[in-house]
């Protein structure tokens, strides 16, 4: 059996445009942009603040150096614009699973609620196409709806004046396609829990728990793990140590610090939350600020940036894509009767 791409094209648009009318999705969108207008004005004012004081330390240092007492070893860097991008980016990691669960929760249960889902089947369409249509439609909502902050963004930081390079365009469209993908793992959750339940509360409610767990609870448990594998902190050797008693200090702290972040990234590495962190803070670093001595700092390539959190990016992209096959199972053998 073919799927026949018109007739998802047609569910597709259908369930794009439900998803534009539905109350619950406009009303989580819109207090989704108000957070997202605080974010922007905290940010910029944030910026504001480091180039001033960015300003006053290149005047300290260009007196310093006049009188020949210089107390910086190297320049202070350069406030990068894209921290205006990832405080919006960072506004997804708490706000933006409720936005993926309001397009998802009620994607089946909603329809089997109305008894419209049997209406539906009983057209000349098969259920693959209706539930990938579906699946394609609260996509191409969520895509639409994470691209509208950081169009906000864009227009504010344009507005207000400010330079925005190539390199950090590049960054900020990576910092959204990190957000696709974060939205997308919670999106596919609320699916196959609505395949699962009989009404969209129950949807919702389970949906709500799993997000619970890996922002709150999953967290906690990394925490706890990451500190009782690395061990208590090596205790300075006391005083006057010698030489040989320092080196074994800094490479026992190294090592214990070491395990610590492995075994926390390791737990972080199973929750959707815990990759997109990983992958913001990522990308809030390669900004092509001030270097060393003022220079700027090479520009990594784009092969170099995927480099560095592609295991990030195979969880965020594996996480949806196991619960939407779950869920693609369970509507295949739904019974309608």
């Amino acid at each position: 059996m073919k799927i026949d791409l018109s007739r998802v094209a047609i569910i597709a648009r259908k369930e794009f445009a439900d998803h534009l009318t539905d109350r619950t999705f406009l009303l989580v969108l819109a207090l989704f942009g108000i957070l997202t207008l605080f974010a922007l004005e905290r940010g910029l004012a944030s910026y504001t603040n480091a180039m001033e004081w960015y300003v006053f330390l290149l005047e300290r240092a260009a007196r310093a150096d006049h009188l020949s007492t210089s107390p910086f070893t190297s320049s202070p860097n350069l406030p990068s614009v894209l921290w205006i991008f990832l405080g919006v980016g960072e506004k997804f990691l708490l706000f933006g699973p409720l936005l993926a669960i309001a397009v998802g929760f009620d994607l089946i249960s909603g329809e089997r609620s109305t008894r419209s889902l049997r209406m539906l089947l009983s057209r000349p369409v098969y259920r693959d196409e209706v539930i990938t249509g579906k699946a394609v439609g609260g996509a191409v909502v969520l895509v639409l709806a994470s691209a509208v902050p950081f169009i906000l963004a864009l227009g504010a930081v344009l507005v207000a004046g400010l330079t925005v390079t190539p390199h950090d365009a590049a960054i900020v469209v990576l910092c959204w396609g990190a957000t696709i993908l974060y939205l997308l793992a919670y999106f596919g959750v609320a699916v196959a829990f609505s395949a699962f339940s009989e009404d969209g509360g129950r949807a919702l409610a389970w949906a709500m728990a799993i997000f619970i767990l890996f922002s709150a609870i999953v967290p906690v448990v990394a925490e706890s793990s990451a500190v009782s594998a690395a061990g208590p902190i090596p205790a300075w050797p006391g005083d006057n140590p010698t030489p040989d008693e320092v080196q074994q200090y800094l490479e026992e702290r190294n090592d214990r610090s070491a395990t610590y972040d492995d075994v926390k990234n390791t737990i972080l590495a199973l929750s959707p939350n815990g990759n997109y962190e990983t992958m913001i803070k990522m990308l809030g670093s390669l900004h092509s600020g001030g270097g060393d001595g003022g220079a700027v700092a090479e520009e990594p390539g784009l092969k170099d940036v995927l480099g560095r959190f592609w295991q990030n990016i195979v969880g965020l992209v594996a996480f949806p894509m196991i619960f939407l096959a779950v869920a693609y199972v369970r509507f295949m053998r739904i019974d309608l009767r």
